[in-house]
């Protein structure tokens, strides 16, 4: 049994990828400031097939957190796990498309604490446990969308282009360890946020958020890729 974390978990493409780890057998942690969603999750799980066993909560408002809350996450995670298999780092929010020059200077830095700044504390507090495990992978999840049209995307565009930086960086620090570093840029697939940038949009027409996280699993661990119909976008190894 291996053990993983995954930020922004309790919906969309986090949810995939717990529901898809869990089926296997291995032990999840869910990270999630939504605290309701968390919980409702935890009873789908409950009720289903699935081995409730498996599954951690961890809620945690990344927005909100300061350095003695990662530190103390780091603590409590460590108690549990002695080991990290895996990280997952797919929470991000994401805002209403605006141009720079009117993009309001508090939503700005809270954009890039969440999606760029918390990455940063999870990488710290979490590599030391990944270093435990015989062959660690960190796992960032970023966004074609913001290369192929740049505009409007604002801070959540240049937090995406940070955070591929970021593990870039850690990529090559850590090169001689067993853990190794993963960007996967995906194509659009159906989000809650994409569905409220783009109301005209029908959901059912783009990729599910279960086959992307099928997509990222699979290419994450070598295994085939089962779905081919789909321009799901890339998984660069670093």
């Amino acid at each position: 049994m291996k053990t993983y974390l995954i930020t922004g978990a309790a919906q969309g493409l986090g949810k995939a990828l717990a529901l898809k780890l869990i089926a296997e057998n291995n032990q999840v942690i869910l990270l999630d400031k939504e605290l309701k969603r968390l919980n409702a999750f935890y009873d789908e799980i409950e009720q289903s097939p699935l081995n409730i066993d498996l599954v951690a909560l961890y809620p945690m408002d990344l927005l909100g957190a300061n350095i003695d809350n990662y530190q103390e996450f780091k603590e409590n995670i460590s108690k549990e796990y002695s080991v990290l298999d895996g990280v997952f780092l797919n929470a991000a929010t994401l805002p209403a498309f605006t141009p720079i020059e009117h993009f309001d200077y508090m939503q700005w830095y809270e954009v890039l604490h969440t999606n760029l700044n918390a990455n940063f504390h999870l990488i710290q507090q979490t590599l030391p446990l990944l270093a435990n495990a015989k062959e660690g992978k960190l796992v960032a999840i970023t966004d074609n969308n913001v290369k192929q049209h740049p505009a409007y995307y604002g801070a959540y565009g240049v937090a995406k282009a940070g955070l591929e930086q970021l593990l870039k960086t850690v990529a090559q620090e850590i090169k001689q360890s067993t853990t190794h570093c993963y960007l996967a840029n995906l194509e659009t697939f159906a989000t809650e946020s994409r569905g409220r940038l783009f109301p005209g949009e029908n959901p059912t027409e783009l990729t599910s958020a279960e086959d992307m996280a099928s997509f990222v699993i699979d290419s994450v661990f070598d295994k085939p890729i089962m779905t081919t119909t789909a321009d799901f976008g890339t998984i660069e190894k670093l």
